[in-house]
């Protein structure tokens, strides 16, 4: 009877342990599906700025980057490091600059659609270059550089 028990309980470890992996590369997936997205949204917009393109087709990558702005604390959960070889350590070890640095993009991001709605290229070329570098103020220090 007490095999059983060790055995059921060594079970129940080996499940968790292959949930909270499995929890774990979600975690890596949807994160690198999120950056993914905002860089094909950056690409989208300088390309509408370069050609002089209609402001108002800014509008909406600018507003997908805001949303998903919104989303990047949640999606770097403690312990979904491992795994990740573009995000460091020091995220987990300075979350509040991480999260603070994420309200900044989305904040950045949220100008540059309502420079859009203004219609000013120029404007919004000098938005979408600040939305660029809070992308960088994140980056630096918590992105690894891809090899």
């Amino acid at each position: 009877m007490a095999s059983i028990g060790r055995s059921l309980c060594l079970g129940l470890l080996l499940a968790s342990l292959a949930a909270a992996a499995l929890a774990q590369q979600d975690a890596v997936g949807a994160r690198r599906a999120a950056m993914k997205a905002n860089g094909q949204a950056l690409m989208h917009i300088d390309k509408i700025i370069r050609s002089g393109g209609n402001p108002a087709d800014v509008i909406g990558p600018a507003n997908r980057i805001a949303a998903a702005a919104l989303q990047i604390p949640a999606l770097f959960p403690p312990g979904s490091g491992a795994g990740d070889a573009a995000a460091d350590p020091a995220i987990w070890q300075n979350f509040d600059d991480f999260q603070g640095k994420a309200a900044n993009l989305q904040s950045q991001a949220a100008m540059l659609a309502a420079a859009a709605q203004a219609g000013d290229l120029p404007t919004i070329r000098a938005q979408f270059d600040k939305v660029v570098q809070a992308c960088g103020d994140c980056h630096k220090p918590y992105r690894h550089p891809r090899w």
